[in-house]
């Protein structure tokens, strides 16, 4: 190769690097190889608690005055609740101790009865229903019979009355009507407890029984004592006077 040729290959050569000019690095672009990848995270994780708070700031904004309305009825009823259910405590603790004076023996029963009046004029739920019943309780033992009868026959008519109560007021206005009255009015009278199937129920049949007896029923007492037997769960001293009292007209 000549000399000529020769130098004209190294400057086609020079152009040609020349004419290629160097890649510019991309601007914002920076090498991260040799970043710490901790910092990276920490970095990351504090722009998105910078969103997060930007995002509260806004919802603050626009329902803050909902928000604090909102979190001051939660604490108010939390205490009203605490309050509420302190007051009914206190309340209950003062009815019962009421209640209790009100049925300690007194000298005088007009006192009593009084008392008692006072507690069922107060509406103090289930006390005032007691306090009925035991009105009735006061009149019975001044021997006031009929008026402690009405009483009774009162808290059964009465429909504000617990139910628990007003079965206790029928078996006891039956237990004394059980000698007066004839068998169908009886049998009218404790209907409501013997065909009620419940707790109830053996007790009031047993008084039907007693009626059939007296007015001269024997089968029909019978039938009746035979039926209370298969009563399930019939506690045990119950049953054996049941059994008793089937022996004793076995051969009326």
């Amino acid at each position: 190769m000549t000399k000529a040729v020769k130098t004209k290959n190294e400057l086609n050569t020079k152009n040609t690097a020349v004419s290629k000019p160097a890649k510019a690095p991309i601007r914002g672009r920076r090498d991260l190889s040799d970043v710490n990848p901790e910092l990276t995270d920490a970095f990351i994780q504090e722009v998105d608690e910078d969103v997060k708070n930007d995002n509260l700031k806004v919802l603050w904004d626009k329902y803050g005055l909902l928000i604090v309305a909102f979190v001051v009825l939660a604490v108010s009823a939390a205490v009203s609740f605490d309050k509420l259910h302190e007051w009914k405590i206190l309340r209950n603790q003062n009815r019962t101790q009421n209640y209790m004076m009100a049925t300690q023996p007194q000298e005088n029963a007009d006192d009593t009865i009084a008392a008692l009046q006072q507690i069922s004029a107060d509406n103090q739920g289930i006390f005032s229903d007691f306090s009925k019943l035991q009105i009735a309780n006061v009149l019975l033992g001044e021997n006031k019979q009929e008026e402690a009868l009405a009483a009774l026959e009162n808290i059964i008519a009465d429909k504000q009355v617990n139910e628990e109560v007003k079965n206790i007021a029928l078996i006891k206005l039956a237990t004394y009507r059980v000698d007066s009255l004839d068998y169908e009015k009886f049998a009218e009278l404790v209907r409501p407890l013997t065909e009620a199937n419940n707790s109830w129920t053996p007790a009031a049949q047993d008084l039907l029984a007693m009626s059939a007896i007296k007015n001269g029923n024997i089968e029909n007492a019978k039938e009746i004592y035979n039926g209370i037997l298969k009563i399930k769960d019939l506690p045990e001293s119950f049953r054996n006077r049941i059994q008793d009292m089937l022996s004793s007209i076995s051969d009326m």
